[in-house]
């Protein structure tokens, strides 16, 4: 009985190698650095800019941010062109990339700055404030 349990976990060792050796192969290439998956998506640099892959390798989230943070509550702060905003896990633009500073989410509110201003924005990135909060240098 030990010897057929003893095959049986070899048999099955050497199929779960064999099977994952292709999809390792395909996830890296042409990626410059592959972070660690979370939750079925990995952070992953291309060309100077990040981006996501899923499990299979494939880019979900385009290789076009200057940087990615980690996802929150189902969205990510995002810098393109010196500029920030927020996308989702499907990775669309959930806020666009606009503003100079922007803050995480405390209560569906976030600090931020635009055009030299302290503003708050909601979870939609819609200005609740009035645009005359002088920001520092």
């Amino acid at each position: 009985m030990k010897k057929i349990i003893f095959l049986i976990t070899i048999l099955t060792l050497a199929f779960m190698s064999s099977s994952a050796q292709p999809k390792k192969k395909t996830v890296a290439k042409g990626y410059d650095a592959i972070y660690p998956f979370i939750k079925g998506k990995a952070k992953v640099y291309k060309n100077g800019k990040y981006g996501y892959i899923n499990m299979e390798g494939e880019e979900f989230i385009p290789c076009k941010y200057e940087e990615i943070y980690p996802f929150e509550r189902g969205i990510a702060k995002v810098q393109r062109n010196g500029k920030f905003g927020y996308i989702n896990e499907q990775g669309e633009e959930v806020i666009e990339c606009k503003f100079d500073y922007i803050g995480p989410f405390k209560n569906g509110r976030a600090i931020v700055k635009l055009d030299g201003k302290l503003e708050i924005i909601d979870t939609e990135g819609t200005v609740i404030t009035e645009g005359n909060h002088a920001g520092t240098q």
